[in-house]
This record gives structure tokens, C-alpha cells and sequence, in this order.
């Protein structure tokens, strides 16, 4: 169950009286580990189980089984996700002095792991089982139920979300009345394929499962609100039976739908194509001998044919494809963008191999691969480019790479895959799951333990309080109070989180429960224990998670170790609120040194501004900007990396302004969008979105480099921009990118 990293069986080099003493922690942890996913798991099983067991000769054993668990379960109080995220090497701490040998710890481990895989087992039994009922009765239901708001009114409402979001983060809360800005789903862990670079590919020996109907149930509370869904994750969407539902919930509330696929069965699936905003397809070899060995069962022609398909089937979706790139394919890649840009591929990813087995070993880049694959990558890109296709490189070269240089030929590499044997899925007889638990016990801990303090039976936890969800009709109110809040914040006040993730994102597996995102392990809550969606999304786990971030002694020890951009991803949102209401999260300096500043732009009482005007007009301190116009404010080209600041306030009505930073007249090399409605919700006067901001400006000889506000050409009408006590755009030394948010705190600007 948990790979060979975490096998307690692994020979052990330390001397005999120290390895007796590891190799009983180690099975502890093993049985702790595998006793928190136990329980959950066979809650799930327990449930779609209950329906049969009157219909199979094994029925009233085996209910039994998963009943004696439930008990004992709730005997000690657990009502647990499953493998919570934790600090520390440990979920449970051993006694120094307890007395259980190691050999006893091992039976204990080993008895859970046995329970474990057979109410899996049995799970992935009623799945099968009931699958064609589940498919039939959804077909059954009747049409999607009209949508609540206009387009434009849901659109209104998820920004008011967003930025009631932003200011419960702000504020340092960890229970929400927002909603998330983004819901991933895994319709189902059911997959058709045994690709090299997923579990399916290793063993298909788990709990198969899907989302059940229930589950859209409470997760649509949220959708009016979300902003992006994204169905993907352990197993092929399309086959999943409630799928279809899903899409149909989502769109009807303007949620944005993007899945991934692996475009093997898309003739087989009913799916609504026309609602679809994005829809991508992986793609891993340009060749078929390639594509066969990283994807088996998933023939290159016929997934280029889906791709094709997929572009009459749905026009208005971006088409897309993912590359999961290894040794195998990276000198593939500028081969496949002519392939792909022939069946009508509108955006290419690609992202490194995640090494999670030993046969990820033979195919892994090596570090002397590093010249060769990014000449590979450039040239890709290139490719792609020049046929009308984005090209993202997602590549971390640094992590995914080994350090040893005993790479193999590509021939070798094939013959080793092939030799390698791929798993087949095997649905167990009922009578052969009662059989491997026949005589097995399960125990809460050891016998040795049990009684201890720590190591008593308790009663279940409260989950606790939580602020009621936002309704429609008091968004308004709530983002008001809490904008005033925001505003009354004192610098020693003003928390921000290491990682934004855990209010933005939530993550919903196919038995329904829930982690902030694909980088952390373990579970938060579980649709199970959920009336609402604001029980799962303020939940004890979310909730706990949340304090972490605010608290390096609480964080989880995934979150410690990550290395991933996900750690700063939506933070520009809140960062960008923070400046318009001064919360004291950054301060700019008043009085930067490197650069002379008197004779650029100064608004205040006694001094009007200095803007030029481009096709814009002024009148005292407001300016009217009509779409495609804008105003500027001009600086000496300091030729290097440097800091670009600015002091004031602004009042923006009407539509969107574009902020930013450029050379005369190259392009941007910073811009923000302000949305002068959002601007409006914020009160009479705001700052600029604009940090004390590093921009390098080594790479442009233009002499001069300019601060704008540009009214986009999309705008239905002229935006006016009021602006008072706008002291200056300067620019002095700032910070490296690597000093500033990566590293889990906020530059606060260069003093004096």
C-alpha cells in the first residue's frame, strides 16, 4: 500500500539493539497509517455494500466484518478522513518504554493491512457490481434544471466571491463563509489504461470507486459561486456515470469546465462537448512504439483521431494536450507538436515524470540529459509556436532528474518496460475476501498499549463551529464589513499564509474525500460527514490546515518540503487587495534613495499631475480614459534589475483599467487588470495594485521606461480615474526573486 519508501521490511543496516527499537516504530507507523485509511474506507464500503449483502450467501458475514470495524471505530471516537497531514515524522508517538516487541508490532500492522485490502476489495466488488444501475438511473433523470442567474450575474457573483475570499485571508480566518475558486474532482479511479506514469500502471489492486450522485448533490452548493472546475485525477473521467450530471450542474451555474482525458473511449461517452471550456487529451510519444510503451492500450492514431473529433465535437473549447516527458520522449517532442498541430491542438503542456516506482527509474531524465532535453524543448516550443499553438513548459528538470549517470539506450529502455509486466485489474469473489479475514482481528492498537495514557478510548472530537456560507443575497453586506476590517488592520496584526492554496482550492477524490492540492498527502475531510459543502470546506481538517500556514511550528511536513510554484498560485489576488486598501502587508518606501525623483509625476493639493495623456483627457484631478487609450507617467531607464515604486490613491469607475510597467514602447514587463466594479466595492478611494516590485530592465536599451493606465479596447465604455496625493514612480534596488515569496515571507521595501 505505501510503495517501497515506506516498507517496514526494508533491511535495516543500524546495529541489532537500535534496529529492534526502529523496526518497532516502523510497524507502528505502518499500523497507525493503514488503521486511518481502514476505517474511512470500509465507512464507504459499508454503505454501497449494505443494499447487496441480502442478495449473496456471503452477505450477513462480511456485513458483520465491516460492522465489528464501525464499532470498535467508534468506540475510540474515530471519525477520521483518513492519513490527516501532520508536522512531524509520526501521526502518533510511541512510547519509549511500551511494551510491545517488535514482532507483536509487526502481526498488529500486518492483521490491519490484510482488513485494509479486503474491504478494497470488497468495495471495488460493489462498484462493478453496481455500476451499470448507477449509469441507468442518472440516463433516467430528467433534464438540467435552468440556470438560477444571467450569465452576467453569475460572473458578478464569483468575483464578489473571490474577493470575499481574498479578505477572509486578509483577516487570518481559517473556517470561511466564501466559497473555493477552484474544485478538482476525480470522477472515478477507474481507468481502461496501465500507463507507465500512474498507479493503474503499477497495480489495480485498490478500492475502485466512483463520485456518487449524493456527492453532486453537495458539491453544487458551491458551484454559483466556483470559478473553475476540473475534472481529473487517479482514473479515466469519461467512465465515470456521473459525469455527465456534473458538467451539466457546473455549467448551468457558469462554472468553467476543463478535463483531461486520456482520448481512448470519447466515442463511447455521452457527454455534453458543448459545455466544455477547455478539454485535453495526454499525449506522451510521437511515435506509436513510444506512445505503446509509456501508455499501453492507448494507440497514437487513434488518440490524434479523438483530438480531431474533439475540435468538431466542441468549437468553443480550448483543445489541449499534456506531456508527461521522460527519457523516453523528450528528443519526441518537436516531432509530435507537427502531429498535434494537425489535429487541431490549440495549447501544449509539458511536465516532468513523477518518480514514484522503481520502473520510473529505467525511463527518469538524467542530470547530463539537461543540455540535450532543453535543446529538445527550445526547439519543441519553436515548433509549436510557429504552427499557432502555445507551448507551456511545466518541466522541473532540478526534481525530476537523477544524479547518476547510468542512463540506458532507448532500445534498452523499451525491452525493460516490456519486461516489465503491467497489472491486471481482478475483481475478487465474495467468497475469497471472507476467506483472507477469516480469524483475523482487528484492534484499535496493540494489546500492549491499550490503557496506556494516550492510548484509551475517548469520544469523538466536535467538529466545531463555522461562520454560515455566503447567500447571494448577503454578499454585498458581509464584503463590506470585511472590507472595513481590512482597512483598520495594524501592521502587527496582518497574517499572511505560507501557501494560499488551502483557501483557494479544494481537491474531491472519487470516494469523496478531500485534500488543498495534488502535492500534499493524506486527506482533510470527507463528503461522508457533510451536510453542506461548508462543513467539508470548514471542516476540522481545512480549519487545521489553515492555522499551519500562519504557523512554520504547525506545518505540515509536505508543506515544509515543497518545492512547487502552487506555494505562491492565486496569491497575486490577494497581494493586489492588500495594496488597494493599505493593508500594511508590503510597505514602500516614502523616500527611495538610488534615484532622483523630482522631476517625475507628483499629484497633491498643491501640484497638479504630470500624466501625459494618450488619447485620454483631463479635467483637475480626473481623467477619462475611453477604451483603447491610456495615461503615463515616464522614468529613466535604470538598465538594470531594479525596483519600481509608487505612492497614492485612485478612484476607478466604470471598466477595466490595465496597470503596468514597460519600456517605451516595448512590451510589458508587469501589468495588472482592475475591474473598476471590484474597485467600486472597495470604497470611494484605493491604492494601485503595484508593489514594491523587481522588474529587470537589463534586456531593453529604450531610454525611457513608463508607468500606464490603458482602458482595454473591449471596454463598453470610457473608465474615469480620479487620482490625489500620487507622489512619485521611482525606481531603487529590490529584492530577489528568490528572496521574496518563495521563501515564506513578504519583502517590505528598502528603507532610506
Amino acid at each position: 500500500m505505501w510503495g517501497d519508501w515506506y516498507n517496514p521490511r526494508i533491511v535495516n543496516t543500524l546495529p541489532i539493539a537500535e534496529q529492534k527499537c526502529s523496526d518497532t516504530v516502523r510497524y507502528f507507523d505502518w499500523g497507525v497509517n493503514t488503521r486511518l485509511e481502514l476505517i474511512p474506507t470500509v465507512r464507504k464500503v459499508h454503505r454501497v455494500f449494505a443494499p447487496l449483502a441480502a442478495e449473496v450467501a456471503e452477505g450477513a458475514a462480511l456485513m458483520a466484518f465491516l460492522d465489528g470495524i464501525l464499532r470498535e471505530a467508534e468506540r475510540w471516537g474515530d471519525t477520521g478522513a483518513g492519513v490527516p497531514p501532520a508536522r512531524g515524522a509520526h501521526h502518533t508517538e510511541l512510547p519509549e518504554d511500551a511494551a510491545v516487541t517488535a514482532d507483536e508490532m509487526e502481526r498488529w500492522a500486518a492483521s490491519l493491512d490484510t482488513l485494509f485490502h479486503a474491504a478494497g476489495r470488497l468495495g471495488t466488488y460493489c462498484h462493478f457490481h453496481l455500476k451499470k444501475e448507477r449509469r441507468e438511473a442518472i440516463a433516467a433523470e430528467g433534464p438540467t434544471a435552468a440556470p438560477l442567474l444571467s450569465a452576467g450575474e453569475y460572473a458578478e457573483l464569483k468575483r464578489k466571491n473571490l474577493l470575499l475570499n481574498d479578505l477572509e485571508i486578509l483577516l487570518g480566518r481559517t473556517r470561511l463563509a466564501s466559497y473555493p475558486l477552484r474544485v478538482e474532482l476525480d470522477p472515478t479511479n477507474e481507468c481502461n489504461l496501465r500507463c507507465r506514469g500512474c498507479r493503474h500502471g503499477i497495480t489495480k489492486d485498490f478500492h475502485h470507486t466512483e463520485l456518487r450522485r449524493d456527492y453532486v448533490e453537495v458539491l453544487a452548493e458551491a458551484f454559483p459561486y466556483t470559478d473553475y472546475m476540473y475534472p481529473i485525477g487517479t482514473g479515466e473521467p469519461t467512465m465515470s456515470s456521473t459525469l455527465p450530471v456534473l458538467i451539466n450542474e457546473a455549467y448551468r451555474h457558469g462554472v468553467k469546465v476543463d478535463m483531461l482525458t486520456n482520448g481512448t473511449i470519447l466515442e463511447k461517452a455521452d457527454l455534453p462537448w458543448e459545455k466544455f471550456y477547455r478539454i485535453g487529451i495526454s499525449v506522451d510519444g510521437a511515435t506509436e512504439e513510444t506512445m505503446r510503451a509509456l501508455r499501453p492500450v492507448a494507440p497514437l492514431a487513434h488518440v490524434l483521431q479523438s483530438l480531431r473529433d474533439l475540435r468538431a465535437k466542441a468549437p468553443q473549447a480550448m483543445i489541449y494536450t499534456k506531456v508527461t516527458v521522460s527519457r523516453m520522449n523528450y528528443d519526441e517532442l518537436p516531432a509530435l507538436m507537427e502531429k498535434l498541430a494537425e489535429a487541431g491542438v490549440n495549447e501544449v503542456i509539458c511536465h516532468s515524470l513523477e518518480v514514484f516506482h522503481a520502473v520510473h527509474e529505467f525511463i527518469q531524465v538524467r542530470a547530463g540529459d539537461r543540455e540535450h532535453m532543453m535543446g529538445c524543448v527550445e526547439a519543441a516550443r519553436r515548433a509549436a509556436e510557429s504552427r499557432g499553438m502555445s507551448f507551456v513548459n511545466a518541466l522541473n528538470f532540478a526534481g525530476a532528474a537523477r544524479h547518476d549517470e547510468k542512463a540506458l539506450d532507448k532500445p534498452t529502455m523499451f525491452q525493460m518496460l516490456k519486461e516489465n509486466p503491467l497489472p491486471v485489474l481482478k475483481i475478487h469473489e465474495l467468497a475469497s475476501i471472507l476467506e483472507s479475514v477469516k480469524g483475523v482481528e482487528f484492534r484499535y492498537y496493540p494489546a500492549g498499549l491499550e490503557g496506556r495514557e494516550g492510548f484509551r478510548p475517548a469520544a469523538a472530537r466536535p467538529a466545531g463551529s463555522r461562520p454560515a456560507a455566503v447567500r447571494v443575497e448577503t454578499m454585498d453586506s458581509e464584503i463590506g464589513a470585511l472590507v472595513r476590517q481590512a482597512r483598520a488592520l495594524r501592521p502587527h496584526q496582518v497574517k499572511i499564509p505560507y501557501c494560499f492554496l488551502p483557501w483557494k482550492m479544494s481537491i474531491v477524490e472519487a470516494d469523496g474525500r478531500t485534500r488543498p492540492c495534488c502535492h500534499l498527502s493524506g486527506h482533510l475531510d470527507d463528503l461522508d460527514q457533510a451536510k453542506e459543502f461548508q462543513d467539508l470546506w470548514s471542516g476540522p481538517g481545512y480549519a487545521q490546515l489553515r492555522e499551519g500556514m500562519f504557523d512554520w511550528g504547525k506545518m505540515p511536513n509536505d508543506c515544509m518540503r515543497c518545492e512547487e510554484f502552487d506555494r505562491s498560485a492565486y496569491s497575486e489576488e490577494t497581494l493586489a487587495l492588500a495594496d488597494m486598501l493599505g493593508v500594511p502587508i508590503r510597505m514602500a518606501p516614502k523616500h527611495p534613495a538610488p534615484m532622483d525623483v523630482t522631476k517625475l509625476i507628483h499629484t497633491s493639493r498643491g501640484k497638479r499631475s504630470g500624466f501625459e495623456l494618450l488619447g485620454a483627457s483631463q479635467r483637475g484631478d480626473t481623467f477619462t480614459i475611453p477604451p483603447g487609450a491610456q495615461i503615463l507617467a515616464r522614468f529613466a531607464n535604470p538598465r538594470r534589475a531594479a525596483g519600481v515604486y509608487y505612492q497614492g490613491q485612485f478612484q476607478i469607475r466604470g471598466g477595466k483599467v490595465l496597470l503596468g510597467v514597460k519600456p517605451l514602447w516595448g512590451n510589458d514587463l508587469w501589468h495588472y487588470l482592475v475591474d473598476g466594479k471590484v474597485a467600486s466595492w472597495l470604497g470611494d478611494w484605493i491604492g494601485l495594485p503595484m508593489p514594491p516590485l523587481t522588474v529587470d530592465f537589463s534586456g531593453h536599451n529604450e531610454a525611457e521606461c513608463a508607468v500606464f493606465l490603458w482602458a482595454p479596447s473591449d471596454n463598453a465604455e470610457a473608465v474615469t480615474v480620479r487620482v490625489r496625493e500620487f507622489t512619485g514612480v521611482v525606481t531603487a534596488a529590490g529584492p530577489a526573486y528568490g528572496d521574496a515569496l518563495q521563501l515564506r515571507h513578504f519583502w517590505s521595501g528598502v528603507r532610506a
